[in-house]
C-alpha cells in the first residue's frame, strides 16, 4: 500500500468566526498534510442555469487516520476535493478511502 501513495495533499478543515452582521465567516486552514493514491472515480454531466457543469469524483487513499475531520478539503496540485465520506474499508485501521468532489473554482 505504502509504495501507491505518491501524491502529497493538504488536508484543510473549516474554522468558523462571527461576522460583524450576525452572521458567520468561513475560511479553511491547514490541519495536515498525508501521501495519498488518487484514483478517479466518476464524471456527472448536468445542465445548471443553461450551461452544462460536470462534476468529478475521486477515490482517495490515505493512511488512516484516528478522527479524520468531519468536514474536510484536500488540496492537491491547483485542485480543491471535498470529502464526501471517509471509510476504513477493512476495519483494519490502515487506511482511508475519502470519496471527494472536485470544487470549481
Amino acid at each position: 500500500m505504502i509504495g501507491n501513495l505518491r501524491t502529497r495533499l493538504g488536508i484543510y478543515v473549516p474554522q468558523i468566526t462571527p461576522d460583524e452582521f450576525g452572521g458567520v465567516q468561513t475560511s479553511w486552514v491547514l490541519s495536515g498534510q498525508a501521501w495519498a493514491h488518487i484514483k478517479p472515480n466518476t464524471a456527472a454531466e448536468r445542465t445548471e442555469n443553461g450551461r452544462v457543469v460536470i462534476t468529478k469524483t475521486y477515490l482517495v487513499t490515505i493512511r488512516w487516520q484516528r478522527g479524520f475531520p468531519e468536514r474536510a478539503r484536500l488540496l492537491w496540485e491547483e485542485r480543491i476535493l471535498r470529502v464526501l465520506t471517509a471509510s476504513d474499508p477493512d476495519l483494519r485501521r490502515e487506511r482511508l478511502h475519502l470519496i471527494c468532489e472536485e470544487e470549481e473554482q
